[in-house]
């Protein structure tokens, strides 16, 4: 293994830690706040940090007003609507149903490739990805199995409302991939964080939701705004740009199923939830299924020298 693919894989792993403990974290204070109060001061704490870059790179890039206009557009469907829409799947489901159902994303981008982009896959590729699709079916359905509908913890809703978050981000993600091709990517975000931030704002206050400062006094809020500015967005962020720039974009798009499986010590030590048997064995499938449509990378693609 090359130096810099060990250095790509170290950051992917600290990546898939910090996102993968991101709902567990976040979900405490949906309790407290609603989820685009929750992304507003995520935000707030978050768009100051990257404001820099933002003026570094209008100056180096002199992007024009439409080039600007893309990216603004884009960037409000792929960060306040879609992640609105996630929280709101959390604040009803358990987060270790979440952290896992929002796992399969890359299984969707794979889809939509194929049926928008008419990208090609393999044999194996096609079996892999039914059966993990067919992992993925059981976890939505996981509280009509057990019964347990009737529980905030265990909402259908709240499973369906994060396969919304998937089909969304999937969607952002096919419209990006040619947008975003010759721009970097921490401009990219730089302009994300203040459009989500000034949105956010328009929004609450058309709605008259006010967002006192003092919400911050809660605990649980406070450290879920800060960990998703600070660890959630610009350092796991860097860190997976960072890797994707010593390998392949597709291999390290892998490490993003673990963050369900990350998820789950965090979610049965701070919020005392637990897996039920058609979790486990939907994890298992996926598993199965990921394997299968990826195993190609440990013998049928030789590894480049970095």
């Amino acid at each position: 293994m090359s130096k810099n693919r060990k250095k790509a894989y170290i950051a992917l792993l600290i990546n898939t830690v910090l996102w993968g403990a991101a709902l567990p974290i976040v979900k405490p204070s949906l309790e407290h706040v609603l989820p685009m109060q929750f992304l507003y001061f995520r935000y707030l704490f978050a768009a100051p940090i990257l404001f820099p870059f933002l003026i570094y790179f209008l100056f180096k890039l002199k992007p024009s007003l439409k080039t600007l206009a893309k990216i603004i557009s884009l960037e409000l469907l792929g960060t306040p609507l879609a992640l609105t829409i996630l929280y709101q799947g959390v604040k009803q489901t358990s987060a270790i149903e979440a952290s896992l159902i929002g796992a399969t994303g890359p299984i969707f981008t794979i889809l939509g490739g194929i049926i928008f982009l008419k990208e090609k896959e393999e044999k194996h590729e096609w079996i892999g990805l039914i059966i993990s699709l067919i992992g993925t079916l059981l976890l939505i359905f996981e509280p009509l199995i057990t019964g347990r509908n009737h529980s905030a913890s265990f909402s259908f809703t709240g499973n369906l409302l994060v396969i919304g978050y998937n089909l969304l981000w999937t969607t952002y993600l096919l419209l990006a991939k040619k947008a975003y091709k010759n721009i970097p990517k921490v401009f990219v975000s730089s302009i994300s964080y203040l459009t989500a931030l000034i949105s956010l704002t328009l929004i609450l206050s058309i709605s008259n939701i006010s967002t006192p400062l003092n919400l911050l006094q809660i605990p649980s809020v406070a450290i879920a705004s800060i960990y998703m500015a600070l660890f959630g967005s610009v350092i796991a962020f860097t860190l997976y740009i960072y890797a994707q720039n010593l390998i392949e974009a597709s291999e390290a798009s892998l490490f993003t199923y673990l963050h369900g499986p990350v998820a789950i010590p965090f979610s049965i030590i701070l919020l005392k939830e637990s897996l039920t048997w058609p979790m486990i064995l939907a994890i298992i499938i996926i598993s199965i299924g990921v394997f299968i449509a990826e195993y190609r990378y440990k013998k049928l693609i030789p590894v480049k020298n970095q």
